[in-house]
């Protein structure tokens, strides 16, 4: 990517613009992007940021409920939203020519969202029934036990979905107060991208956004996640006949070159089925139906996952020695050439579809300039770093992060069998997250540049269907 083809514009309010001139299909994305998250909320106040999500389509002082999606459909564009740990993102993708409604929406909902009292009791049941529907899902169920054991200080123990009990009890004051403390051009950024003239762009900009003055409070600074100073372990329940196991490792923050090396060895790991992972587990043992690593980075240290759906009867106790062993023999020897050669082909690879469609590169560059330090210009160097990590520095990474007291590993397994699984554990009663199931997880794809992965937001695409029917 061309990184200094990238306009960057700075409002006194702490707003910020960054424009980029595509003009080979006449199509503009558009992607809002809010420095607030899962890791901004109280305690009492879980799952509020992904409530408010839903209500800032509910209608503005200047926009009916229902006018939002009317809109974008009658110009033949799409629109879109997602909450995750660190941001909440707001995304449009419509023709040249009518794009810049999209900005007039922006502007009117960033500071005039009404927060009907209505439309606040009305959608609060369908996030509880959006949450109910994800406690179906064993593996979501089973990652929020993995992250709550590699958690426990750092508000990312929290489910972005919310406690239950929490949004039972929210108020619509309560969401008021978060919308004031949390929405506020101080507190955001926006990426344009496509067949726009920049110079005019900068203009309507400046006349729909320059006169919001700054409201929303500086962001807290996160508790650090004490060291870890032994393996955990967790054993739950779910209906069905089939055992999974998730294993999590604290690793490092998005951008860094720790992550690169991660990126390498999640597809040495499990990049198709010459991968290790696979290899041993699916073909050579025929223990699993499904192996996979997931290299999982965030703005503060993230977790890299293993995890493994095993065939019904397969031996538990094999399946974790033989994820161990692999584990083990990668520290001991390192990749091969071959294995490096084909990760770095991967991601190259991947790093080259990303380019393809405006929106992916508007949510690439959105991703980069909140996460990275250096923000959006280290695109400019990211496929040469890549190349730059070398067989010893992966290994050293594995060696590090997988350490023997840094293991956090939840065992799944059949609600019908014994209360009794691996090694004595005994059941966990945590509760259940809003995380995708990471075998699932295109919309954390194990591509290149797990930078930009995060932002792809395909995780939110999967609801959009049901989410436009939820908001009529």
């Amino acid at each position: 990517m061309n990184v200094d083809a990238i306009k960057e514009v700075r409002f006194d309010s702490g707003f910020r613009l960054f424009l980029l001139e595509r003009r080979g299909l006449p199509v503009v994305a558009s992607v809002l992007w809010y420095h607030v998250g899962a890791r901004d909320e109280l305690t009492s106040e879980t799952g509020v940021s992904h409530f408010l999500e839903h209500m800032m389509f509910k209608g503005t002082h200047r926009m009916a409920k229902g006018t939002i999606d009317l809109l974008t459909s009658k110009m033949g564009g799409s629109n879109n939203a997602f909450t995750d740990n660190d941001e909440t993102v707001y995304h449009f993708s419509m023709a040249s020519d009518r794009w810049e409604t999209a900005l007039e929406i922006e502007s009117d909902r960033m500071r005039g969202c009404l927060l009907d009292p209505a439309e606040f009791k009305a959608e609060k049941s369908v996030v509880l029934e959006e949450l109910a529907m994800g406690e179906d899902d064993p593996w979501r169920s089973a990652l929020h036990v993995a992250g709550t054991l590699a958690f426990q200080v750092h508000p990312y123990r929290l489910p972005v979905i919310g406690w239950k009990e929490d949004l039972e009890r929210l108020s619509h004051a309560g969401m008021r107060a978060y919308y004031d403390r949390h929405y506020g051009p101080n507190r955001a950024f926006m990426v344009v991208v496509g067949d726009i003239d920049a110079a005019r762009t900068e203009q309507r900009v400046r006349e729909l956004f320059g006169s919001i003055a700054p409201s929303a409070q500086a962001r807290a600074t996160a508790l650090t996640e004490p060291e870890q100073k032994g393996e955990r372990r967790a054993v739950q329940r779910f209906p069905g006949n089939l055992s999974r196991l998730v294993v999590g490792v604290r690793t490092c923050r998005i951008g860094e070159d720790d992550d690169l090396a991660l990126d390498l060895l999640s597809q040495i790991l499990s990049g198709g089925r010459t991968s290790r992972l696979y290899r041993r587990l699916v073909h050579g043992d025929e223990l699993a139906t499904m192996a996979q690593a997931m290299n999982e980075t965030r703005q503060d240290p993230g977790v890299f996952w293993l995890l493994v759906e095993l065939k019904p009867g397969a031996s538990r106790e094999k399946a974790e020695a033989a994820v161990r062993d692999e584990i083990r023999t990668f520290i001991a020897r390192g990749p091969t050439p071959a294995e490096m050669k084909r990760a770095r082909t991967q991601i190259e690879a991947a790093q080259q579809f990303e380019q393809e469609a405006v929106m992916d590169v508007a949510l690439k560059i959105a991703r980069f300039e909140s996460g990275v330090p250096g923000g959006y210009r280290t695109l400019a160097n990211l496929a040469a770093r890549y190349r730059a990590i070398d067989a010893r520095k992966v290994r050293e990474v594995a060696a590090r992060y997988f350490a023997s007291d840094r293991w956090n590993v939840v065992w799944s397994l059949p609600t019908e069998e014994a209360a009794v699984g691996p090694r004595g554990a005994a059941p966990s009663k945590r509760r259940v997250s809003n995380k995708r199931p990471a075998a699932k997880k295109t919309s954390r794809k194990k591509t290149g540049a797990r930078l930009a992965q995060k932002a792809s937001n395909k995780k939110a695409s999967k609801k959009a269907a049901k989410r436009k029917a939820l908001r009529a």
